[in-house]
């Protein structure tokens, strides 16, 4: 067994479960309620949430998660909020003060998880896979937002395409599929982009910063996908 990783345990999983369920529920709830935003609000955050519950259940078959799991486990439910709230994008377009909080909380905790891992030992590959998921929902779900706040234009959206065009890349190109090692780069860029794209939903940020900024981030994520797709392209045999 992986030092820190915990033995099977359906209560303790779901313990963890129900508690983001409730906390996002209140939290769903109540900027409903304080902000007057559409009744969608609080049954989309749910459904988006269950969906999480259910595919973190299937990957762990129900072992309980570790401290840096619970780390990402919050994030993730930030993220579930996020998604949530985009019926009233046009009522938040007004104050985004929340979403920017929202977003920049997700987007800076990106490095705890990892830090607890690794100071508690309880690295594992699930964990990193989980993390490595959220990161990918909350920069689509960012570029969402971007987007929705007139920001900038629907080309933003790509920042959270790429992941998901490349996975789909893989389907078509088997080359394409192949495990790639650990990268630096990527993971910086990763981190920059989360943290740009929530920097663009700031309260009062003008538009002649946002869009620039949003392109400049297009640009770097798609230099980060393109270097791995020629790499794995010249060499079939990368990660094997």
């Amino acid at each position: 067994m992986v030092p820190g990783q915990p033995h099977a345990s359906h209560p303790a999983i779901l313990v963890d479960l129900l508690l983001g369920v409730i906390l996002l529920a209140g939290a769903a709830g109540g900027l409903r309620i304080g902000l007057g935003l559409p009744a969608g609000v609080l049954p989309l955050s749910l459904v988006a949430y269950a969906v999480l519950a259910v595919l973190l259940w299937r990957q762990r078959a129900g072992r309980a998660l570790t401290q840096a799991d619970r780390v990402t486990l919050g994030r993730a439910t930030l993220v579930m909020l996020l998604i949530g709230l985009l019926p009233g994008a046009e009522v938040m377009a007004a104050d985004p003060a929340p979403i920017f909080a929202f977003a920049l909380a997700a987007a800076l905790l990106d490095g705890v998880d990892g830090a607890v891992a690794r100071r508690l030992r309880c690295q594992t590959r699930a964990g990193a896979r989980f993390d490595m998921e959220v990161d990918a929902v909350l920069l689509a779900v960012l570029a969402i937002w971007v987007y929705a706040l007139d920001r900038a234009g629907l080309w933003v959206i790509l920042i959270g395409l790429w992941r998901y065009l490349f996975v789909l890349a893989g389907w078509v190109q088997p080359a394409l599929a192949r495990p790639l090692p650990a990268s630096q780069r990527r993971r910086v860029i990763c981190g920059i982009q989360a943290v740009g794209l929530a920097l663009c939903t700031a309260p009062g940020l003008p538009v002649t910063v946002a869009t620039p900024t949003a392109l400049a981030l297009l640009l770097l994520v798609s230099y980060s996908f393109i270097i791995d797709a020629v790499t794995l392209w010249r060499n079939p045999n990368q990660g094997e």
